[in-house]
């Protein structure tokens, strides 16, 4: 039986939807930041240069941003000779120059080159971006999946495009999208094999795997543009032990698959995966990691340093780094429970208590162990200030 044909009309539809809603983001973002701080900050002027990169002329911008705040055209004269004047400004021409060069989509190779990634990780389909499948949820004692599915997907699309539009950082989008899911009442996030995780937990994953899949779908075309079918996997410290054999080596796409597991959910870009891939050509690249550093590089993350009684190698340091993170942002969530069944005061003392122990031990053990904290792993669930 032959293959449906893609409806070319409604994938370009839907598209155009995908990175007007990006945009349309990025803007309200910057609305924000200048309504908050009466000037065109930095962060919002690295977003006025995004919004440039994806096409849109100077005197739109410009325009876009007298109507949605509702400025007069000597309140954008002020704002635009403030940032202009500012040395740190990313790009002047944009403030000084006001000019209707728009990049239409279908010149703007970068936009080109995205969309392209985005059509192969769904299938022309254009939604599910990190293709996530088998969430459930519990309604009337038994598990429902597709609503939530839904549901969820696109809170996690939104987050996936505004990192891909380069309009927001990683930590930022994933604080908003876990704030929106929580408030709604979404606490856990159960998958068709049983498993079960809260969902800060569930959104971190399922946008980092999305973001993953599509630049690794964005190399694949730059392969082909190429004319190789050779990709270089990237190296990086206290990767997990069935990853640290084929990280930082070259590969044929059909190695990618068999040696690496690309595609599955335990291989290359599957759960939890920091690994990426792109374009070698033989006898013209050079490769980052030599065999030789690589071996070193082992040798030294198997050395083992103690704590309290226990040894670990650099993998598994990580490893307890995670698990602490984790059962603090559940001693977080503990208090909050208790403070919304107004317990006795003692035991929510009590609560606080744990967790500002469990705080100090965690400084100790990355000092000890040579680790950077990541405390935005433990605060991404804002629910702010605990302790």
């Amino acid at each position: 039986m032959a293959s449906k044909k893609p409806d070319i009309e409604k994938i370009s539809l839907r598209m155009e939807n995908i990175w007007t809603s990006a945009e349309s983001r990025i803007i309200q973002d910057i609305v924000r930041r200048i309504r908050k701080n009466g000037t065109i900050t930095s962060t919002a002027d690295y977003q006025i240069t995004r919004m440039a990169e994806l096409g849109r002329s100077s005197e739109e911008i410009e325009h876009i941003l007298k109507e949605t705040l509702n400025a007069t055209y000597p309140d954008m004269y002020q704002l635009y000779d403030d940032v202009a004047n500012w040395q740190y400004v990313r790009n002047n021409d944009i403030y000084e120059q006001v000019n209707g060069h728009f990049l239409p989509p279908e010149e703007n190779e970068w936009m080109i080159q995205m969309s392209e990634a985005i059509k192969r990780q769904t299938a022309d389909e254009l939604s599910n971006l990190s293709q996530s499948y088998g969430f459930a949820v519990m309604m009337g004692g038994r598990k429902v999946f597709m609503p939530f599915a839904t549901y969820y997907q696109n809170y996690v699309d939104a987050a996936i495009m505004d990192i891909l539009s380069g309009g927001f950082d990683y930590n930022t989008v994933i604080r908003r999208v876990v704030t929106q899911m929580v408030n709604s009442g979404l606490r856990t996030v159960d998958y068709a094999n049983g498993h079960s995780n809260r969902t800060p937990v569930a959104v971190r994953r399922s946008v980092l795997n999305g973001v993953s899949q599509i630049s690794g779908k964005i190399s694949e075309r730059n392969a082909t543009l190429l004319g190789t079918d050779y990709y270089e996997v990237d190296w990086h410290p206290g990767a997990r032990p069935d990853h640290s054999v084929w990280q930082g080596k070259v590969y044929t796409y059909n190695q990618l698959i068999s040696v690496c597991g690309l595609g599955t959910v335990t291989g290359l870009h599957g759960a939890n995966c920091y690994h990426d891939y792109y374009p070698f050509i033989p006898g013209v690249s050079e490769r980052n990691w030599t065999d030789e550093w690589l071996e070193q590089q082992d040798r030294e993350e198997a050395k083992k340093k103690t704590w309290k009684g226990k040894e670990y190698n650099l993998y598994e340091q990580m490893q307890k780094q995670r698990s602490m993170e984790a059962a603090m942002r559940a001693q977080r969530e503990k208090v909050d429970a208790l403070k919304a069944a107004k317990v006795d005061h003692d035991e929510i003392t009590i609560a606080r208590a744990k967790y500002k122990s469990q705080l100090g031990e965690y400084a100790q053990y990355c000092k000890k162990m040579g680790l950077v904290e990541q405390r935005e792993r433990i605060y991404y669930d804002m629910r702010g200030r605990v302790a």
